[in-house]
């Protein structure tokens, strides 16, 4: 009666036109990944941030000795500023101008870049009170340009920008957190969308309904022309009957009376599973009932 559709090459045309009709669960779960990415980021964010954080950027332009030292700067590069600007030498001098700030403070609240050009050193002061933010950046403006006075490599550091104390938070990445969340929505959304459509069972057109009934003509959708023509010229008589599989019961009554009529006519709707759909008609084969055609209930879009 049926054919092993189990081993039937997947329809990719349907596939892709049934994933389709699936779009908004992808584009729903996607926009959902990307609030719940956000909303995730922020309150990860609140938590790690804490308390405001402060920071000054300065820069500071550096003046090489060049007559006596024409590898200064390979010596004094971004990296080594790093690790100098928190060496005694610079630290020591800050302090003489911090009362009541600690040598570990300044060390933890100070960091150095240099982003392209070797003579341009930023000075970056970070730290939660604003008060000793703005201290230890202004030690810093007369640190420098001693240490440059101590080193025969330098001529001398000059402060280039003075900048403003201003609120830093570096969790501001929620355009990548939305992404991130939305990609995984996404990701998520297909893959069981296409495990759904991969393991569904159920009927939609003619080409489902012969791969697993092969032997059970097809009607189409009932109320319409082909259904009138194909049962006109496929049954001829009247004399048979409709059974619904989504009304299928075990009914000693019915059966007699299919056995009884010339045969019946399956109908069925979309939402028919196809397990109930196999029992329904291995039953009916089993109690003798004589399957002459099948086709979609009124109503069906098919």
């Amino acid at each position: 009666m049926t054919t092993d559709f189990g081993k039937e090459r997947i329809d990719l045309r349907k596939f892709i036109h049934m994933l389709f009709k699936r779009l908004w669960i992808i584009i729903a779960a996607t926009l959902v990944g990307a609030i719940i990415g956000v909303l995730a980021y922020m309150g990860y964010s609140h938590i790690k941030s804490g308390n405001t954080v402060y920071q000054i950027r300065n820069d500071y332009y550096i003046y090489f000795n060049y007559a006596d030292f024409d590898n200064a700067p390979d010596y004094y590069n971004a990296f080594t500023w790093d690790g100098i600007l928190r060496d005694d030498p610079i630290v020591d001098v800050a302090l003489e101008e911090l009362a009541g700030i600690s040598k570990e403070e300044i060390i933890k609240s100070v960091s150095g870049e240099m982003l392209g050009d070797y003579r341009i050193l930023t000075v970056i002061v970070r730290g939660n009170a604003e008060a000793s933010v703005q201290k230890i950046s202004d030690a810093y403006k007369k640190a420098l340009p001693e240490f440059a006075d101590r080193i025969d490599m330098l001529e001398k550091i000059e402060l280039w920008t003075d900048a403003s104390i201003e609120e830093y938070d570096e969790y501001t990445r929620e355009s990548n957190a939305a992404f991130l969340g939305g990609l995984i929505g996404f990701l998520c959304s297909v893959f069981g969308v296409m495990i759904i459509l991969i393991m569904d069972n159920h009927i939609y057109n003619e080409a489902d309904w012969r791969k697993r009934y092969p032997d059970i003509p097809w009607l189409g959708k009932a109320g319409s022309e082909e259904y009138r023509i194909n049962k006109d010229y496929i049954l001829g008589s009247t004399d048979y009957i409709s059974f619904s599989i989504d009304e299928f019961n075990f009914n000693a009554e019915s059966f007699e009376k299919m056995r009884k009529a010339k045969g019946v006519v399956i109908s069925l709707s979309e939402k028919t599973d196809g397990e109930l759909l196999d029992k329904a008609i291995c039953t009916l084969v089993k109690q003798d009932v004589k399957i002459v055609a099948a086709g979609f209930r009124d109503g069906q879009v098919v």
